[in-house]
């Protein structure tokens, strides 16, 4: 089996945070986010995953001597990829996942070619706004994150990713999807087969 990286894409809320701490539980590796954004204060998303996880934050001289292959800003912080990292995992990890967003594609695809998948993460509007309520966000925090997807195109993702999954189900079924992508399942013995769907 090839050495391949993951990228989970999507617009805020589609699940990425979530679908990545559940393949890093089942000891799946993940390259981390180096940022200058200080999560101290909160150390979990709104969904409860530990940021910590996901991000390392480094301050804005570290930042600016790392050796990045993606860098991008959002509300004036920075954040970005060190190539390291990428290339250690395919050198070292038979499958990494990532999350990565949309200006990262290009660059991560001249760097890495055919070892990059890319998995979006699809999501209609009305589940992303059911979703954002539900995690405390307020309408105009919602505004934002909508028109943010809108204007960096996330929507459009499915165009351009390599596999396209609809999360709009519960987490489960999106995870075996994800699990089926990477290659992580197999089939049954036909005689377990026969016994399941009788």
């Amino acid at each position: 089996m090839e050495n391949k990286i993951y990228a989970l894409m999507g617009a805020q809320a589609s699940g990425k945070a979530t679908m990545a701490a559940e393949l890093k539980k089942m000891g799946i590796h993940f390259i981390p986010v180096y940022t200058t954004q200080d999560f101290s204060e909160h150390k979990t998303n709104r969904c409860q995953v530990h940021r910590e996880d996901f991000y390392k934050t480094v301050s804005r001289e570290e930042f600016s001597q790392l050796d990045l292959v993606v860098e991008f800003t959002h509300k004036g912080e920075s954040y970005g990829y060190r190539k390291d990292d990428i290339l250690n995992s395919l050198r070292d990890h038979t499958i990494s996942m990532m999350i990565l967003e949309i200006t990262g594609l290009k660059p991560m695809n001249k760097l890495i070619k055919k070892k990059l998948a890319t998995i979006f993460l699809m999501v209609d509007y009305v589940t992303l706004v059911d979703r954002l309520l539900r995690q405390g966000y307020n309408n105009d925090e919602i505004k934002y994150h909508l028109q943010y997807a809108e204007n960096n195109k996330e929507f459009d993702l499915w165009k351009i990713c390599t596999h396209i999954i609809r999360n709009t189900c519960d987490k489960e079924t999106a995870l075996i999807q994800i699990l089926s992508i990477m290659g992580l399942t197999m089939p049954l013995p036909q005689a377990q087969f026969i016994e399941m769907t009788k």
